[in-house]
């Protein structure tokens, strides 16, 4: 009776290791059945694991109801049960590469933003609309890494300047190169004299609404595709076209109100002005609007007064001269208040695109 116990027992017991450990084999090919190799192999749970041979063959100790992973790099990883086989094979599926952000660099020409070996950077040209700036470089404010947006003053249509990645320059121009549908536009600032008027640089003709695309191009890349003139980097903007079908009407409109609410501190004592020299001696001396002078360093406004000139272009009561040589008027200083208004704004956006396949317009 015993004898046939554990006769039993040791039946049990080899049955029990075999179900636990065996081997599996088997072959790992490509998408298009040609061997794989040295795909990683590994039973999953565990550190177990081998690497297919040069005909993508493989050999591995395994227990049962395991699964075993397979896993190569540009293939999607599979895992699959093993179950009671002893051959199991696999054939490998490719990953899907996502192809990622589409970017204009130049001249029209697109590419894959992760394929590029350079810093580069799209803009929505909806995020530009919705900024409702007048000038498109206020727009760039705080959309692109990178990327310094000043104006030069608080005026309207005021040029704005435009920095990537700082000054490099101490004499020469630090913009960016602007290039719309491949021809570069010149976005130099021009005034903003102390006595003169700030000029709008040309970014200011572009309308956001026709922009389909933007790219900001970022180091020497820039310049390796532009040329010297991109060295401060370049601003790639891609125009709207038309496409195919029937007429489409496009309408926006926005409407913006402005109210000035500080000024910066004023002295009223001195008039404008500055010292000029008398038989040897330097005298404070009133020095009008059309000097394109703004010093404030003439003689004291309680010691001026109006000339009566009402042909004077900056003030129908004439000019400013000492007391006693004009029509008794005493010179007062001006009050900024009551020079600004509020300023309203209109913006109107009207578009039409359609066509066939030999014929696209857009207007």
């Amino acid at each position: 009776m015993k004898r046939v116990l554990l006769t039993l027992l040791m039946s049990v017991l080899v049955t029990y290791i075999q179900a636990q450990d065996r081997t599996v084999s088997g072959k790992v090919t490509d998408e298009t059945g040609q061997p794989l190799p040295q795909v990683t192999v590994f039973l999953k749970g565990t550190t177990t694991g081998t690497p297919t041979d040069v005909d993508g063959n493989y050999r591995i100790s395994v227990r049962a109801g395991g699964v075993l992973i397979f896993r190569f790099i540009g293939y999607v990883t599979q895992e699959t049960e093993i179950g009671s086989r002893n051959v199991v094979n696999i054939q490998m599926v490719p990953e899907t590469i996502d192809a990622g952000e589409v970017v204009v660099t130049a001249v029209g020409i697109e590419a894959n933003k992760a394929a590029l070996g350079y810093s580069i950077e799209n803009v929505n040209p909806e995020e530009l609309v919705s900024a409702k700036e007048t000038n498109l470089v206020n727009a760039l404010s705080s959309k692109v890494a990178g990327v310094t947006v000043v104006s030069s003053s608080g005026s309207p249509g005021a040029s704005v300047n435009i920095r990537i990645r700082g000054n490099t320059s101490i004499n020469g121009s630090n913009s960016p190169l602007f290039v719309i549908d491949g021809i570069p536009i010149d976005n130099s600032s021009l005034g903003n004299t102390t006595g003169g008027v700030d000029n709008a640089n040309r970014a200011i003709d572009i309308n956001p609404n026709d922009i389909a695309a933007m790219t900001v191009l970022k180091g020497p890349a820039a310049t390796a595709l532009y040329g010297i003139r991109a060295a401060n980097g370049a601003i790639i903007i891609t125009t709207k076209n038309g496409e195919k079908g029937a007429p489409r009407i496009r309408f926006s409109t926005s409407v913006a109100m402005d109210e000035i609410n500080t000024f910066p501190e004023l002295q009223k004592e001195y008039a404008q002005g500055r010292p000029l020299r008398k038989n040897k001696v330097f005298v404070p001396a009133w020095r009008g609007p059309e000097t394109f002078e703004g010093f404030s360093w003439g003689p004291k406004i309680a010691e001026l007064e109006f000339d009566g000139d009402t042909k004077y272009l900056f003030d129908s009561r004439g000019k400013l001269v000492p007391k006693g040589k004009g029509n008794g008027t005493p010179a007062q200083a001006y009050d900024p208040t009551d020079f600004f208004r509020k300023g309203y704004t209109t913006d109107n956006n009207v578009s039409v695109d359609g066509g066939t396949e030999n014929l696209k317009y857009f207007f």
